[in-house]
């Protein structure tokens, strides 16, 4: 059985810190931790790897608090506004993620960089940074534990990835917590809370990251995650100025391989098969979270905002490259182009597999995914 107080005092121990500066994090913390030996049903040998991931975790949050004490010009780091994609899962934004960091045009955060947003004690600065080499290990080891995750989401070490990794160390929102584990007190917990405090903590890890990595660069990041589909108004609340780009597809083609994510994200931590529930859980969570979507699309202006096709994505990615910049003021160069092109050639040698389940595997009926979803069809028709 997990117990946050020994949690907490073992990643000091760990860290060789004490001081993990505000203390809110812990009512949230204490809350998870129940949860998950109330309802998780973990095995020992699941329960071991997540208490690693939680120390992982508080000593990156020990670090990090040493450093903002130690270098008190952090808190200046000026983060101009982000550009933000925002969509449902399974809609392309990963893709155009990754393209959009690969023109070097933009602050990415990088998988290593999300697992370990510390630096490492005593690491060499004139040497590779030993957390590039952590982030490889790292995946090595989900890919054997979970392959069903990693098929569904591929994740690469020096490669752009979500910013969930930076919400976990709050204790107080939805993920990754939420999607990788049973627990559901925690999660009415969390939605009983204010979302501003989840992105407070986050704005304040991207000015740590930027100035480890990105310092007087003046670019803007570029980030995604559709976990936070439904929360952009707390979002850019936080991150004022925020241009979002919202990706498209129709639910009818998204819910069977947003099932099959969840099946391969639960395998994490569980052998438990999640088919039964997979369909239910996936339809309510993002129907709920199209609410919250629709009322933020309806006040934030529509000059900030861009909708883009996920059939575009795929087949013009130069061309929707070049409707991001216009929609941002930039220029496309001819050097942005390349990256973007090398990036794809790359990444097609990966020979990605497309999820085959269909809502039948998961014994949903297509009416009920488009009447759960009809706010949603509605809004966006001409996008799907």
């Amino acid at each position: 059985m997990l117990k946050a107080q020994s949690l907490l005092n073992e990643a000091r121990t760990m860290a060789g810190l004490d001081d993990y500066g505000d203390m809110q994090f812990a009512d949230g913390m204490a809350v998870l931790i129940k949860s998950i030996n109330d309802e998780a049903g973990l095995t020992p040998q699941y329960e071991e790897a997540l208490k690693e991931e939680l120390l992982r975790v508080l000593v990156n949050r020990l670090r990090m608090n040493r450093d903002l004490q130690l270098h008190p010009e952090i808190a200046d780091e000026e983060v101009l506004p982000p550009v933000y994609i925002t969509s449902m899962p399974r809609t392309g934004s990963t893709k155009l993620h990754r393209m959009l960091a690969a023109t070097g045009d933009f602050n990415a955060l990088l998988y290593w960089q999300s697992l370990n947003f510390a630096p490492f004690p005593d690491a060499d600065p004139d040497g590779p940074d030993p957390r590039i080499e952590a982030g490889y290990r790292h995946l090595a080891h989900v890919s054997a534990q979970a392959p069903g995750f990693q098929r569904a989401h591929p994740m690469f070490a020096e490669e752009a990835e979500e910013e969930l990794s930076l919400l976990d160390a709050g204790f107080n929102s939805l993920y990754t917590w939420a999607a990788l584990l049973d627990v559901p007190t925690y999660i009415e917990y969390v939605l009983r809370s204010s979302p501003l405090a989840a992105f407070e903590d986050m704005r304040r890890t991207i000015q740590y990251i930027q100035w480890q990595h990105y310092r007087g660069l003046g670019r803007r990041w570029v980030f995604k995650t559709p976990s936070m589909f439904g929360f952009e108004g707390a979002y850019s609340a936080v991150f004022t100025g925020t241009d979002f780009i919202v990706t498209h597809r129709h639910p009818l083609q998204t819910v069977a391989s947003m099932c099959n994510l969840m099946c391969g994200s639960r395998s994490k931590y569980s052998d438990a098969d999640f088919t039964a529930v997979a369909g239910e859980t996936m339809i309510h969570n993002f129907a709920e979270a199209q609410k919250g979507h629709l009322a933020w699309r309806a006040t934030y202006p529509e000059p900030k905002t861009l909708d883009l096709r996920f059939n575009d994505i795929t087949s013009d990615e130069i061309g929707v490259a070049k409707a991001v910049y216009d929609f941002l003021g930039m220029e496309l160069t001819e050097r942005a182009i390349d990256n973007i092109e090398a990036w794809l050639a790359m990444d097609a040698g990966r020979n990605h597999q497309p999820c085959r389940d269909t809502l039948a595997d998961y014994n949903v009926e297509a009416s009920f995914v488009e009447t759960s979803f009809a706010p949603y069809i509605d809004r966006y028709e001409k996008y799907l």
